[in-house]
């Protein structure tokens, strides 16, 4: 009897210890914060991927984060799905013309990182324009329409020659289409992303490109992740966990391109050379930074940009300190270090 008694507290007492140890393992794991982001295009193009490299290589939920992400027909809507104030949305990642038009009319929002300050979109026209004067009179894409970033980057390359939107006719085509559309020859030109480029020239060769925005506005400014003031006082552990998971996730694209090549094909729905080819042409410029990447400079270079192209007024011009809260980003670089020696890091 007594043998049986100690067998049956030994017994007890590994029960005990198994389950005390699968309690402090599961206390171990960071409990799950859900996290809603409105992307701008529907599908993605490579140079919005970072969050879903977050979300597949689980380095949002390393940081305790269940992001749900949302796909939208462009910058505009994204941004309307956030100040619209609903419990889906905490992040958008819009355009930089639609949020600070935002924000210059008053709306309580900040970008707190960014997946691209540089412009990683080309206009393609026709064969038979061989200059930005050729389009007068011509019809051009506008996904979006009037203040989408697309848009503005049109807006953009008419100024190169003195043109206005009133010399070209718009037109306010789905992001689906843009392809087609100009391979059809519904329309004459088009701003294009880098992946829509290789995909559209390998379809119709005689397409060609008529000026990189990287070069018509090199100071200029991309795009962001934005969110609200409200979540900023109220959550602001979760907005430096999101922030230092984003930056972790640019910096693993660079690291791993065989991977960040099968997530691009997955979400974005194009061939893997074209992936590739984007992958390749977008990491050699260095568009997804690495450490803070809202500089000063950088961003009060792209608000004075936003003057130019007509996007806001000089008066209404919103300060660096009214656009960005950058402080997520620099307690990420406390904890991460770095990354330095490249002319692409920023």
């Amino acid at each position: 009897m007594g043998r049986f008694r100690i067998g049956r507290v030994a017994t007890w007492g590994m029960m005990m210890m198994v389950i005390a140890g699968l309690a402090a393992g599961a206390a171990a794991q960071p409990r799950l914060r859900p996290l809603g982001f409105a992307m701008p295009t529907a599908p993605p193009n490579l140079v919005h991927i970072p969050p879903w490299v977050a979300l597949e290589t689980g380095i949002f939920a390393r940081h305790g984060i269940d992001a749900h992400i949302l796909t939208f027909e462009a910058g505009p809507a994204a941004l309307r799905a956030l100040i619209g104030g609903g419990s889906e949305i905490q992040i958008a990642a819009p355009g930089v013309p639609p949020f600070i038009a935002a924000l210059a009319r008053g709306a309580d929002i900040r970008a707190i990182a960014t997946y691209a300050m540089k412009h990683p979109v080309t206009m393609v026209v026709q064969g038979d324009i061989k200059s930005c004067q050729d389009l007068r009179g011509k019809k051009l894409g506008t996904p979006g329409g009037a203040g989408a970033y697309l848009e503005v980057m049109t807006r953009a390359v008419l100024q190169t020659c003195g043109l206005t939107p009133r010399d070209v006719e718009y037109v306010n085509i789905s992001t689906g289409a843009r392809v087609s559309a100009l391979v059809s020859g519904q329309l004459d030109g088009i701003v294009l992303h880098v992946d829509q480029v290789y995909e559209i020239i390998k379809q119709k060769r005689s397409l060609r490109i008529l000026a990189n925005l990287s070069t018509v506005l090199p100071r200029g400014w991309y795009a962001a992740y934005v969110t609200t003031g409200s979540l900023i006082r109220s959550d602001p552990q979760l907005l430096e966990d999101a922030v230092q998971a984003l930056i972790e996730a640019n910096r693993f694209i660079y690291q791993n391109r065989t991977r960040t090549i099968e997530i691009g094909v997955k979400y974005t729905k194009f061939d893997p050379d074209i992936v590739a080819q984007a992958y390749d042409a977008l990491t050699a410029q260095g568009v997804w930074p690495v450490n803070e990447g809202l500089h000063r400079d950088l961003v009060e270079a792209g608000l004075e940009t936003e003057v130019q192209v007509g996007t806001i007024t000089a008066d209404i011009k919103p300060t660096y300190d009214q656009a960005v809260q950058i402080g997520f980003a620099r307690a990420a670089m406390t904890r991460l270090g770095r990354w330095t020696g490249d002319p692409r890091w920023y």
